[in-house]
């Protein structure tokens, strides 16, 4: 494994096919230390216990906002060895969790529901972390949960890890 961290966004309403479109990225990414989710239910959730079943050697991040009506159940009764729940302060919001999202991470791959000029995504949380991510120089790729299925590699996963290191 590298000293690459990666953290994931998504969004909450997740079926069949985006999970779908989820399993076709997440084995492709390069193996890395450490993971980190934002811990609510749907694509979150879903690529957290992901993560956890297929990269048991790797450390679990889960960051949980404050506000924990939409957090999977799963993530607040969970402690492990390999797993780390960072639960965000009194009077933060998800933008603030979305901030320690990338801030955290080496890079950010996001699962969206749809494209970021579709009128649905206007209010997107995932997208809200996709732009700081961007912005932040982080963002490696996006790929829709909802069709059109539209995606975009931001950054090959190469950039973001160190000579020697293998990007799948």
């Amino acid at each position: 494994m590298t000293d690459l961290t990666v953290s994931f966004t998504a969004a909450r309403d997740l079926d069949d096919g985006g999970r779908a479109v989820i399993l076709n990225v997440l084995p492709a990414l390069p193996l890395a230390d450490r993971y980190i989710t934002g811990g609510c239910i749907g694509g979150d959730a879903f690529i957290g216990l992901w993560l956890h079943d297929h990269r048991p050697d790797a450390r679990h991040v889960v960051i949980v906002p404050y506000d924990q009506s939409r957090v999977d159940p799963w993530w607040l009764g969970t402690d492990g060895a390999n797993l780390e729940l960072i639960r965000m302060p009194e009077d933060t919001t998800y933008a603030d969790r979305n901030y320690q999202l990338v801030q955290r991470a080496t890079m950010v791959c996001g699962f969206p529901a749809y494209p970021e000029r579709h009128r649905l995504s206007a209010r997107s949380g995932t997208w809200q972390t996709l732009r700081m991510s961007r912005r932040a120089g982080n963002l490696c790729r996006w790929d829709c949960v909802k069709p059109p299925y539209a995606g975009r590699i931001e950054h090959y996963p190469s950039k973001f890890c160190t000579e020697g290191e293998s990007a799948s």
